[in-house]
Order: C-alpha cells, then structure tokens, then sequence
C-alpha cells in the first residue's frame, strides 16, 4: 500500500532527499554533495552523471528498510538556469554549464540588440543576461558546433533525471521561463527569442504543468535508482517555484520573502503590468496569476561575509558557550536603535541582480564616524539587505498594490531581529510559519501528491502550516527607515562610477 511521497531537490551543492507520509509529516531528510567545477574566472560547470548518482545514492539511503513500492509517487525541484545537453538516450554530451556561469556576456548583449531589451523584457519577463539557458546554447553554437549538432534536448537539472528514470523529455512553466526563451503571456516557447537566437525550438522539450504523470519508473533503471518499477513520476518546478508552493504562495497579494545566500521577494498577482524599468522578473504562475518577483546576489550571504569577517569573537563564544555565533551577533545588533546610527551597508558584494543589474556594483559602509560602533555597522548590513530588498517591493506595488503581509523563509528567517527590520522596512507584518527550511521540498511533494490523488489542489499545502510569530512594524521605526530609503537608493548611484572603476585595477 502506497504510504509515501518523495521530493528531490537537484541543488548546485547537493541532491536533498526528502520522504513525506501523505500528512505532510517530514519521515527522513538527507543531502548528498557532489562538486562545481569553476574556472576561466567566472565559468561553472557541473557533471550530470554527480546529479544522477547523488539522486541513486539518497533514494537507497533514504529508503533502507522501507519498501520502496510504498512510495506513492516522486516529484523533482532543482537550480534553473543551466544549459545540459542530452543525447536521444538521455546521456550528457558534456557537462551542464550552471547558472552562476556567466561566460555568454556578448550572446547577450547581441540578443538584447536583435530584439530590444524593451520587447525582450515584455515577452520573457527577465531582461537578458549571461546566466540564463539561451544565451549558453547561443555560446555553444559559436564555440561548441559539434555540440550543439549532437543535442537532441537542452533540459535542466529536474528535468534530466525525470527523463533519465522514465524516458520523457519534459520541462515545466517556471524552468522553461529561466531559459529566457519562454513566452510567459503565450505559455509556450517563444518563436522571436528562437530566431533571434539562432536556435531550434525542437532542441528544447515539450511543457507540461506542474503535477502531470510524465511517466514511471523505468525497469532498467529503477534497481540502480532505489526505486520500484513502475513508481509514478510527476513534473515538478525550479527550486524557487517550489519554495513559493510550499511556503503557501498561491493566490493574488500572496507574498513571501527568501533569506538564503542570495535572498528575493516574491508574489503572485492578477495584475498582467510590467515595471517599466525592467528591474523585477515577471513569470507566468497558473493561467491569469503571475509571479513578481526580484533576486538579489548577496542577502544572507552579506550577513554571513559579517559574521565570517567581523565576528570572530562570537565564532569563538559559540565553540565554548554553545549555541550559534548569530545568537550573539543577533543580541548585540538588538542593542543598536533603528537607523544603525546613520552607517548605511551597499549590500552589493557579487555585483546586484535586482533592481541594479550591474555586475560592476560593489559594497560599502558609508557614514562613519569616530564614534559608529560595531554594533551599528552588524545592523547597518542587515538594514542594507532590508533595504535592497525594500526597492524590489516598492516595484512590485507599483504594479499593484496588493499585498498585506509577508510570509518568510531561508536561513535569515531565525533571526528574530531581522524579522522586525523588515518588517519595520516593508511596513508590513512579516508571517514565520513552522516550514522554512522544508518549503521547497513540500512543495514538490504536493505536487506529486497532486499527480496521484492524494491531495486536490496546491491549496492542500495550507493544511501543514501553523504560524509561529507575526511581527508587526513598530511605528517609530518604519518613520525612520523612510527617511533613510532615499539615501540609501542615491548611495548606489553616487558610487556606480567610481566602483567601474574600482572594477578595473
């Protein structure tokens, strides 16, 4: 008797296993790592075959002793962006070229000349960029001919080993609109974005919604996979989709914000607008809803640069005290009053996606004085995240205004002190809920949970939620922030010449 519900995560550092009972109770978790390969400075490639065995390795790990036919159904979630080509056997022809990799800088610019960044941005949604799929197989085919003539499909991470464990060469809405080659408004593949780039939409896989049957585990692959055969198999998402479905994003002023190494905000509307600018990236969601959303590089990771450089005295309390060095670090930037004293944090560490999108961008401490004390430069860096993330708000409700509070996750969402910036920043409650950490897994669990009957609908995610704090603006410090957002947004703009610059020596 089916009994089970199983969610993979292909992440860039691990394959994260997780196996659900059909109440959204988490039965056992694992992560198997497996190696990036970075070079020519700014290139990163990944093995497939890793993503596969690490897939094998975790079903084995995470199953022992259970019977692998009581796994109802399985669904993927997994990092975007990449460029993988497959043979008609599903076998790589030569390593994924990963979304951190930004080699193809002139195939973008020379696709944003043949369409217009304007016209570009109104059909995919993101402007265009090194880091996505269409720009890399354009760079295939100048500097890889014979690769790109061998390809039969261009699949991403989920995708790969959906098609390894049944034989379907499929792709879902969100990964398909991170190719950059996605109509969102359409929701099929984009005819102009192909001509413009040279390339064969039959090179690409067929769309299919999130929850389908795309078949079943295959006899000759399911004993090396740990899985029985014949085991349903259901089209997930990309592992940001899956952490909106899982933190119970799905209606219109839904919102959700993610403190992970690189951090967003997030939400789902009826609102069709674009921002003007171009700043946030815009994606089709299910019919008539879209996702608004804005990334920013360097969110936790700023704070953990803080920690890592700034606070080896709490390193050291936490080997000998016990406890986390952010336990420390969080009590002393509660000591600091809002406004951090006027030193303002750039956050722009890995240059800045949304709402800059220069790759030039650099960070900054601005507003020392004699008298700025630690305390106020560990607030500053998490007002600075805040802030940033602050910008990519305000776009968003200037599409429209719909949102009434804001939903978290990611690791940042622990810390109590920076739930109260944000929400004193947004001016808007900030909602932490028991799932954090498992948001994208039990969204791709839903979802096959979807493809067999268990559940109804995404709205069934609803169910294994419980709200452990909301925090509410504190007026006094909302004022504050208000007064600050202005300078903070010139900050970037008065330096953008000089950090070039900097760029340069």
């Amino acid at each position: 008797m089916a009994k089970y519900l199983l969610s993979h995560d292909i992440g860039t550092s691990a394959d994260k296993a997780t196996l659900f009972t059909f109440d959204g109770t988490i039965l056992r978790s694992r992560l198997e790592s497996y190696p990036v390969h970075y070079f020519n400075a700014n290139w990163a490639e990944q093995d497939a075959e890793d993503w596969w065995k690490a897939f094998c390795k975790n079903n084995r790990a995470i199953l022992e002793g259970l019977d692998p036919a009581e796994v109802a159904a399985i669904s993927l979630s997994g990092q975007m962006m990449g460029c993988l080509p497959l043979d008609r056997d599903c076998k790589p022809i030569r390593p994924s070229i990963i979304w951190t990799d930004g080699r193809a800088t002139k195939e973008a610019a020379a696709l944003e000349e043949k369409v217009r960044l304007q016209s570009f941005y109104n059909i995919v949604g993101i402007r265009p960029s090194a880091n996505f799929t269409i720009e890399k197989v354009m760079w295939l085919m100048e500097h890889e001919p014979g690769t790109y003539e061998k390809t039969y499909k261009f699949m991403q991470s989920k995708d790969f080993i959906g098609a390894r464990l049944t034989g379907s060469f499929v792709t879902d809405p969100s990964d398909a609109g991170y190719t950059h080659a996605y109509d969102m408004y359409g929701r099929c593949w984009s005819e102009v974005i192909f001509k413009a780039a040279g390339a064969d939409v039959e090179k690409f896989p067929d769309i299919v919604e999130p929850g389908t049957l795309i078949g079943k585990v295959r006899a000759s692959v399911a004993e090396e996979a740990g899985l029985a055969p014949g085991t349903p198999v259901a089209e997930g998402v990309g592992d940001g989709r899956a952490s909106m479905i899982g933190i119970g994003v799905l209606r219109p002023g839904d919102a959700y914000t993610s403190l992970g190494t690189s951090s967003w905000v997030s939400r789902i509307t009826d609102a069709p607008g674009m921002d003007p600018r171009c700043r946030i990236q815009k994606g089709a969601f299910t019919p008539g809803t879209y996702s608004d959303g804005g990334t920013m590089q360097a969110g936790g990771l700023s704070v953990n640069w803080m920690k890592s450089q700034l606070c080896l005295y709490e390193q050291e309390l936490a080997k000998t005290g016990g406890g986390s060095a952010y336990d420390y670090i969080n009590k002393e930037i509660e000591s600091c009053p809002a406004g951090a004293g006027g030193v303002i944090f750039l956050p722009y560490l890995m240059g800045e996606r949304a709402p800059l999108w220069d790759n030039g961008a650099k960070g900054a401490f601005l507003g020392l004085r004699g008298e700025s004390t630690r305390a106020e430069m560990l607030r500053a860096v998490m007002e600075g995240v805040s802030m940033n993330l602050t910008i990519i708000l305000k776009i968003m409700q200037g599409i429209k205004d719909d949102m009434t509070s804001m939903r978290i996750v990611g690791g940042g969402s622990k810390s109590a002190v920076w739930r109260q910036i944000l929400a004193d920043c947004f001016n808007m409650p900030i909602v932490k809920t028991n799932i954090s950490d498992e948001a994208g897994s039990l969204g791709t669990a839903v979802l096959a949970g979807i493809c067999v009957g268990v559940y109804q609908d995404l709205g069934a995610v609803h169910a294994f939620h419980k709200v452990e704090s909301v925090t509410e603006p504190i007026k006094e410090n909302v004022a504050r922030y208000r007064q600050l957002q202005p300078i903070f947004e010139d900050a970037y703009y008065a330096l953008r010449e000089i950090n070039h610059r900097l760029g340069e020596l």
